[in-house]
């Protein structure tokens, strides 16, 4: 990632405390250096700086050292004893509050993907400035204006950026190409993010929708990216931030429904999976959630597929044979994704003396070949979670046949080989869960943490949201604040609810 400009560096310095000058470097630029001063002039790094945004996005949602594996196993989707990225802090019982201090030996999870959206925020701001602002034409080797490509990533990086802090920070700083960077930025709550970020979703759906073009190959790798496949990319994701950003059922409840229904209805026709390279492409979320000797899938989840399986383990370590027998072939009332996606396994090496309620006899093996290869696609947002944004938005309107036909026109039936379910607002509300839960498992960032949140069953305690990382309230000369067990507002900033 190129060096930002210095508006947009002083912008982030006070907002952060850092100054953001690429993905793997936080060295402090010479303003007065001639290549600082002209690192945005050409409309060949302008260009190349886009080509890099999903990448960056991609990079800090599915990082190792982000908040992907403790959201994991917060939800109780994964389960793992190891303190690695805070994956035993955030899934102890009962649940602790978040640790914010700069001190933490896990900040990082935190700190780094504030700072890398915010890092995604500014390029996407830069190259707004520079194409709408300066009105700077992109202008390819044949002669095809590329500006509108340009633009219509910009946007999609600006409301990627804003979004996921909005969707699991409870406040931040909404700063777009158009904000008066000589007043005050004040600190907005994650409302405001999830309205900014959409707005700037929809700018990218406007241009994709009056343009024609094809990214480069090496833009999203794995398939052919037009503005066609962008502007579902970016329907979607509006879809998802509306429906995932509530903190509790009542703010479910109040999601402008209707809204959500038309993003989905021109959203996502196919699974967006970047291919892996292992170079500048790879995925360690998914790598260390279902690696071998790592995470492990959480009872809860075992038990939606078999009811013979506990919902919680409470089993000692060496008694393994008081499960049930692993199912290996369909049996009514037991969903096939249990023997086709996940794997029984009968041993558990996770430390006993953290507790037994991490214990579990499954794993994930639907990703199992881009463990063995790592060079294949790595689904961050299937296809399937488009429908089932579909069908929660049709059960919001009372839609129960409609949504119902949807989900029994997908993996439930044709994978799980469950039963149809009927046209009833029980019946496909429970659907959405399931499916949510196990169709969409290990699949984007926090996917499992949001229904669960927004359904009122984390764990009684449980974070809600993060707060601004305690590195950047401190440099900011900002009080210092967390959530979780009793911080903050019941039911707003951790959970009143759980699903035990």
């Amino acid at each position: 990632m190129v060096m930002k400009t210095y508006k947009y560096l002083f912008l982030l310095t006070v907002l952060t405390g850092l100054i953001l000058t690429g993905c793997e470097s936080l060295d402090v630029k010479n303003l007065n250096d001639p290549d600082f001063a002209t690192a945005f002039s050409k409309p060949s790094d302008v260009k190349g700086v886009a080509g890099g945004l999903i990448n960056t996005w991609f990079q800090y949602t599915q990082e190792y050292n982000g908040p992907a594996l403790a959201l994991w196993v917060g939800a109780d989707a994964g389960t793992c004893s190891h303190g690695n990225a805070a994956m035993w802090h955030f899934s102890m019982e009962p649940r602790v509050a978040w640790d914010n201090t700069p001190s933490y030996s896990y900040a990082v999870i935190t700190e780094n993907f504030y700072k890398g959206m915010y890092s995604l925020l500014s390029s996407s701001n830069e190259i707004l400035e520079k194409v709408v602002g300066e009105d700077m034409k992109i202008i390819a080797d044949d002669g095809s204006d590329e500006t509108p490509m340009v633009k219509a990533m910009a946007y999609l990086g600006q409301g990627l950026a804003l979004g996921y802090v909005g969707l699991f920070f409870d406040k931040g700083f909404v700063v777009t190409d158009e904000t008066d960077l000589g007043e005050t930025i004040p600190v907005s709550p994650y409302t405001e993010l999830i309205t900014a970020a959409v707005a700037s979703l929809d700018k990218c759906i406007n241009i994709c929708e009056s343009s024609g073009f094809t990214l480069p190959s090496t833009w999203i790798p794995g398939m052919t990216y037009t503005d066609v496949e962008i502007g579902q990319l970016a329907n979607s994701m509006a879809a998802r931030l509306l429906s995932y950003s509530p903190r509790n059922k009542a703010e479910n409840d109040a999601v402008d429904w209707g809204r959500v229904l038309a993003y989905a209805k021109k959203g996502l026709t196919y699974d967006f999976a970047p291919k892996m390279d292992d170079i500048h492409w790879y995925d360690l979320y998914h790598t260390y959630a279902n690696f071998a000797g790592w995470g492990r899938t959480d009872m809860r989840i075992a038990h939606m597929m078999d009811p013979a399986m506990p919902e919680r383990w409470t089993l000692g370590a060496d008694q393994w044979d008081a499960l049930p027998p692993p199912t290996t072939a369909h049996k009514d009332g037991v969903d096939d994704r249990i023997f086709t996606d996940f794997q029984y396994l009968s041993s558990c090496t996770f430390r006993v003396e953290r507790g037994y309620y991490h214990y579990s006899c499954y794993r994930y093996s639907r990703l199992d070949d881009y463990l063995a290869t790592w060079i294949t696609p790595s689904p961050v947002f299937r296809k399937a979670e488009n429908d089932l944004l579909k069908a929660e938005a049709m059960l919001h309107q009372n839609n129960y046949s409609g949504a119902a036909d949807i989900i029994n026109a997908g993996e439930r039936v044709t994978r799980g080989s469950l039963p149809p379910i009927g046209a009833t607002a029980a019946e496909v509300d429970a659907a959405i869960f399931h499916e949510r839960n196990i169709e969409l498992y290990c699949s984007g960032l926090g996917v499992e943490f949001c229904t669960m949140r927004k359904a009122d069953k984390l764990q009684k305690g449980t974070p809600l949201h993060f707060p601004i990382p305690g590195q950047q309230l401190e440099v900011n000369l900002m009080e210092s604040y967390s959530f979780g067990a009793t911080k903050g507002v019941a039911g707003k900033d951790y959970s009143n609810g759980g699903w035990f």
